[in-house]
Order: structure tokens, then C-alpha cells, then sequence
């Protein structure tokens, strides 16, 4: 019986069936297009839909490994269409030493640490949260087991990803770039978006790998599927993977493609066309499946670009199929001027005598959120418009352009950031050259006053008020000095004394007269506060509610004529609810922060779809949690809450921006604020 078992055991192993083994199915390269192509054969490592925590787009399902002379390839499913998500990141470690040599801690960083003998000495990562996808929305990490850290080292060598309803994702990775082992161990796994999210699901072996029971929990990973190099001859035609233009100059173009290139062939110019311009050069690149051509012309804009290679051979003396699909790649270009209007932020917050630095940030090449400041706006005539002019590329298909939305925004002195949301702009191809006049915060002149304005403001306690003349008070906070939103006390006292504005004392109408200076947002938004006998602390009106808002109109009013509020009740306010019935969403919807930027009160609005467990939380820029605000099940439709400024233990947390999280019914919402002390 003895013997029995250890021939089956035999058996097992070199059959590649054992527990953690596994071989790479497939010798070849593979197009990389986030497809499952047949070269890669069986799954690696499966794991069962639905069993992961946290949005449906973090639910892997399969691996698949191949390898080729040159390259290893990874193809990764996700049981959601992580187009329409529009969110998601993701890792893959690789364990080449077989040891227990490596990292156990995260590259990003996440909440996870690796506990079996198979430690990686490489990490894969990218993102998925603005099309068109690629090798720039990925990492390439390596860990210094002297140093004990880890280090970047650019990006993958290829990406791709297909979404539908089961999605892929598909990587390409140089063999050398990782020492080019006989066997690696990796395990691919999917994480939260905000520093210290610990994994959410993964698709490895063993099954049961991965044991983190929500988001607080740390992961314990295991990189415990073992992939054996596979070898054969290379029959795999080269194919073109994609066409960059260089550094916004339309008249060089990088072409990459599947595997490495035959030098002659390469960089014979006669072998690529390129729409509307001649081809002079052909460099093979020191990465020698990419291919930098010269052309003698910029190229056009606003239209399809196709660019085509023929005759051109891969190293083992494969030929490209011209087939007019994988041996052509269709883009178009699109060059855009940004003006950023920097006057009125300037005016009080210039760096001068140092020169002012303005920088554009955004998630579509050539822009980027990380690095910083890495691409400059110039502003050398002094009129605080700062201007820079990029060419952006998409992709199009048989004449049709796609669309791609841009998210951007600007900073100063490399630290500042804007503090309103996103802009956006849409990519489409119909616009050959755009000029966009971008004012900071999105806030220009006619935003503004431009004289003071005086504002009368009248109020009345409620039938339901008890109130004590003598020792309550009224108070009034808003968005704009001479208003703020300070509780502790307000300094904006309403009286009811006779003294104008009031016009009779003690007919429990309360009044109070505001200048707003020459300069103030137009738009105020503003709430009462009471404070009774036995309250110790201010409370604010209408909690659940929106702010009461006054429209400064610089053109009618001024300070001689001042603008004159109807009669306000306490605590009757403009509602989020009709007819007494509360609204209830189609999704999960987080609401901006009111005030915001504020000092040291806000109140954060969301409405649920449905009776779900919410959590609600402040976390700093580093990602740190620093306060729970909320963790329970709450009410479909409209809720709301207020965060004074204070962390966990009661202290008051310094200036600075903060971003509030809510997790609700599988939903993931995050949204920035900024406190002003």
C-alpha cells in the first residue's frame, strides 16, 4: 500500500496535477488584447464568483500563464464589466527564488502580508479608473532584500483589457526583467483603493489562501501557484500592440509590438506606412519589441490615424500576417491649449518674490497625477494666465473615433491642489485643436462682488420652540466672511431689541444686518444656531436638510441698498424630500461636503437605495482612517451627518485636505474636502 501511494505520488507531480503545482499550458505569444487567447490553455489558479469582499469588479476568477523566448504573459479575469465600474486595482507577486527570501509587506502599501516559504521578489500593479487602458497605467516593483524595500522600475512591457461581462486584463512582463527563472510561484490578487485596504479577493492556490473577513482585516497571501517555464520553437508571427506618439510631438511615433523584432527588418523605413505622412526612419529601440519611426511630417489631427507594418519579421524569422488587423493600429489626435486663470487665487496667494509654478495633473498621457508637477503651464507675461498646449491620443476603429472622458485639475507650487472637483473633458475626435479657459476652483470674476453688499436677515422661533428670551440666543454661520462656520461661540449674534434693523423688540422676530465686502463669492450659503438654557454647545437648524443660500446680485443691491430676507422659521428649510416622503436613489449616492472648504463643522449628505450597513469615514492624505463616523445599517433615502474636526480620541486634527469614504451596498464612494483653521 505504501509503495502504491508513493508511485501515485510520483505520478502526480510529474503530471503537474500535485496541490500548488502547476506548469505554463502554452509555449507562444499571445495578442494582447485582454482576451483569452489559446496559447495560454488551462487556468493556473481558479477561484469561485461572488466570494470576494468589497465592489463587484474586486471578484477574480481565473489565471492563465503562458510564456514565450522573450516574455511571460498573465491573463487575469474579473467577474464584472470593469469598463462601466470604471474602478479597480490590482497585483500580481512572483516569487523567483523558491524561499522564504522576499518581501512580506506591500509596494503600495496595503493591509497584507505574505506568511508561507514562497516570498515575491517582484510586483506587478495597475489601476483601471480612466480608458483608454494600457502599459502607462501600470507598475513594475522589485523588492531589495538588503535594503528591505521595494523600488519601481517603470512600468509592464504590455497591457491590455477587454471588458464585457466577465472582464480580462492581460500583461506582458520581460523574462529578463525578473531573472529569468525556470519556475516562479505568483498569486494575483485584487485591493481596495485608499492606502492600507487590505486584499479583497484573489485567484490562486490553495482556495483557501486568502482570509480576510472585510475591509479592517489584514489579508494573509499565500504566492503558492507554481508555473514551470514552457519551451519550444517560436512559430508565433510578431503582431503590432499599440502606436504612442512621442512626448506630444505628432512627428515621431513608437510603434510596439508582440515580441522582439529582426533588426534588418526593424528599421527598414520602407516596411511601415502611416497616414497623411512618409516614413524616414526606423530605429529598433534598446527594448527591441518597440520601434521608434520618423516621419517627415507632424501628423493630422482630428481624423483617423493608421499606422501599418509589412514585412517585418520577429527574431526567430516569423513574418507579420498582413491581414489588416493585427498588423495595423488605428488612432486619432487631439491637441489641446489649456489657460489657467490664476488671478484671483494668486491675489492672495502668490509666491512672490519667488516666481509663481502652475502645473496641469491629470489621468490621461501625456498628463499624470503622479509624478507631480511634471508638466509645467507657462506664464512668462505676468497676467496670471499660465498656458500650455498637449496632444492627446485615443483610439478609433474603421473611421469611428471612441470617446474617452478626461478628469484634470491644477496645482501650484507643486503642492497646492485645486480644492473643487475634477475637470473633465471629453475626447472624441471631433475636435481636431480645443482652447480651454479654466479658471482655479472654477471660480472667475463674475462669481464675484464688485462692491459690498449689505444683507438683512429676519428670523422667528417656531410653534414648537421652547424659548427663553432672556437666557437663549440665536446666531447665524455661513460660507462667506463676515460669516463662517464656527460654533464655539458663533460671533454672528441675531437680536430682538428694537434696535434697527429690528424694527419692535420682544416680538420674537430676530434680525441682523451683514456687510459682505467688495470680492465675496455671490453665492452664500447659511444656516441658523440655537443654543437653549440647557444646551451647552450651539446646534444648527435644519440638520438633515440643505442650507438656506442668498444670491449677492452686485447689479440691484449695495450697502445703501441693502437686500432684505423675507421671515425665516427656525428650522423650516429648503428639504431633499417631497411630500413628506423621502427620496429614495437608484444607487448609492455621496453627496459634496457643506461647507467645504469649513472650520471646524461640515455635514456630509448620502442617500441609500435601500436599508443597508453603511460605513462612513474621515481618512487623511497618507490614508490613515481618521475618523468613524458611521458603521451600522441605516434607512433608504436621504441621510446626513456632521464631522467637527475631531479624530477618534477627541482631539482636533490640523488643517489640511481630508477625504470622507462611504461603503454601502457594494458601492464605493470617495470625496475630498479641505479644513481651514
Amino acid at each position: 500500500m505504501r509503495h502504491l501511494f508513493t508511485s501515485l505520488a510520483v505520478v502526480l507531480l510529474l503530471t503537474g496535477l500535485w496541490c500548488g503545482i502547476a506548469s505554463a499550458e502554452g509555449f507562444g505569444s499571445p495578442t494582447m488584447d485582454g482576451q483569452l487567447d489559446g496559447v495560454y490553455g488551462a487556468a493556473e489558479a481558479s477561484d469561485p464568483t461572488g466570494d470576494g469582499n468589497g465592489n463587484a469588479n474586486m471578484d477574480l476568477i481565473d489565471l492563465h500563464v503562458c510564456n514565450d523566448n522573450n516574455f511571460w504573459y498573465f491573463y487575469f479575469s474579473i467577474n464584472a464589466n470593469i469598463s462601466s465600474t470604471n474602478w479597480g486595482k490590482y497585483r500580481l507577486y512572483i516569487d523567483t527564488t523558491n524561499d522564504t527570501a522576499g518581501a512580506t509587506s506591500d509596494h503600495w502599501p496595503r493591509n497584507v502580508v505574505v506568511n508561507d516559504t514562497h516570498k515575491p521578489e517582484y510586483g506587478l500593479a495597475t489601476w483601471v479608473d480612466n480608458a483608454p487602458y494600457g502599459p502607462e497605467d501600470t507598475q513594475f516593483w522589485a523588492w531589495d532584500q538588503g535594503t528591505e524595500a521595494w523600488t519601481q522600475y517603470g512600468s509592464l512591457d504590455g497591457a491590455a483589457l477587454n471588458a464585457s461581462t466577465v472582464s480580462g486584463i492581460e500583461w506582458k512582463i520581460a523574462r529578463s526583467r525578473i531573472g529569468d527563472p525556470d519556475t516562479i510561484w505568483v498569486e494575483v490578487w485584487s485591493t481596495g483603493g485608499t492606502d492600507g485596504d487590505n486584499a479583497q479577493d484573489t485567484s490562486n492556490d490553495p482556495a483557501g489562501d486568502w482570509d480576510a473577513v472585510d475591509w479592517s482585516s489584514q489579508a494573509d497571501l499565500d504566492v503558492s501557484t507554481m508555473v514551470v517555464v514552457a519551451t519550444g520553437g517560436d512559430t508565433t508571427p510578431p503582431t503590432v500592440e499599440s502606436a504612442t506618439i512621442v512626448e506630444s510631438e505628432r512627428a515621431e511615433l513608437l510603434v510596439s509590438f508582440s515580441e522582439p523584432l529582426d533588426p534588418t527588418t526593424a528599421e527598414t523605413a520602407g516596411n511601415y506606412d502611416v497616414t497623411g505622412v512618409n516614413v524616414t526612419g526606423a530605429a529598433l529601440q534598446t527594448d527591441s519589441s518597440k520601434v521608434l519611426l520618423t516621419l517627415d511630417a507632424d501628423m493630422g489631427l482630428g481624423s483617423c490615424i493608421a499606422v501599418e507594418a509589412t514585412n517585418v519579421e520577429d527574431v526567430a524569422g516569423n513574418p507579420i500576417v498582413e491581414n489588416g488587423t493585427t498588423n495595423v493600429y488605428d488612432f486619432y489626435l487631439t491637441e489641446l491649449t489649456f489657460r489657467a486663470q490664476m488671478r484671483l487665487y494668486l491675489r492672495n496667494n502668490s509666491a512672490a518674490p519667488d516666481p509663481d509654478t502652475v502645473a496641469i495633473e491629470g489621468g490621461v498621457a501625456p498628463l499624470t497625477w503622479n509624478p507631480l508637477c511634471d508638466d509645467l503651464l507657462t506664464g512668462p507675461d505676468g497676467d496670471s494666465v499660465f498656458t500650455g498646449t498637449f496632444v492627446f491620443q485615443n483610439t478609433c476603429t474603421a473611421g469611428v473615433t471612441d470617446t474617452t472622458t478626461m478628469e484634470y485639475k491644477f496645482t501650484h507650487q507643486c503642492v497646492n491642489w485645486e480644492s473643487s472637483s475634477n475637470h473633465v473633458y471629453t475626447l472624441n475626435g471631433e475636435k481636431a485643436q480645443d482652447t480651454l479657459n479654466i479658471w482655479w476652483n472654477d471660480e472667475a470674476p463674475v462669481d464675484f462682488t464688485d462692491k459690498p453688499i449689505d444683507v438683512i436677515f429676519f428670523l422667528r422661533p417656531n410653534k414648537d420652540m421652547e424659548w427663553d428670551r432672556v437666557v437663549d440666543s440665536l446666531a447665524i454661520n455661513g460660507s462667506e466672511s463676515p460669516l463662517n462656520w464656527d460654533t464655539e461661540p458663533p460671533t454672528n449674534l441675531l437680536l430682538d431689541d428694537g434696535a434697527l434693523p429690528d424694527s419692535l423688540a420682544d416680538d420674537e422676530v430676530f434680525s441682523y444686518r451683514i456687510t459682505f465686502p467688495t470680492g465675496t463669492r455671490k453665492s452664500v450659503y447659511f444656516k441658523y444656531l440655537w443654543k437653549s438654557e440647557t444646551d451647552t454647545t450651539y446646534n444648527y437648524e435644519c440638520f438633515n436638510q440643505s442650507n438656506r443660500d442668498v444670491f449677492l446680485n452686485d447689479t440691484l443691491y449695495s450697502e445703501a441698498n441693502p437686500i432684505v430676507l423675507p421671515v425665516h422659521v427656525w428650522n423650516c428649510c429648503q428639504t431633499a424630500v417631497d411630500d413628506g416622503a423621502p427620496t429614495i436613489p437608484a444607487r448609492v449616492e455621496l453627496r459634496p461636503n457643506v461647507p467645504n472648504p469649513f472650520n471646524p463643522t461640515t455635514e456630509i449628505a448620502f442617500s441609500l437605495p435601500a436599508a443597508t450597513s453603511v460605513e462612513l469615514a474621515i481618512y487623511d492624505v497618507a490614508g490613515r482612517m481618521v475618523r468613524q463616523l458611521l458603521k451600522g445599517e441605516m434607512p433608504a433615502g436621504p441621510s446626513a451627518v456632521s464631522w467637527n474636526g475631531k479624530d477618534d480620541s477627541g482631539r482636533s486634527v490640523s488643517s489640511g485636505v481630508y477625504f470622507y469614504r462611504l461603503r454601502a451596498a457594494g458601492a464605493d464612494e470617495t470625496r475630498k474636502m479641505v479644513l481651514i483653521r
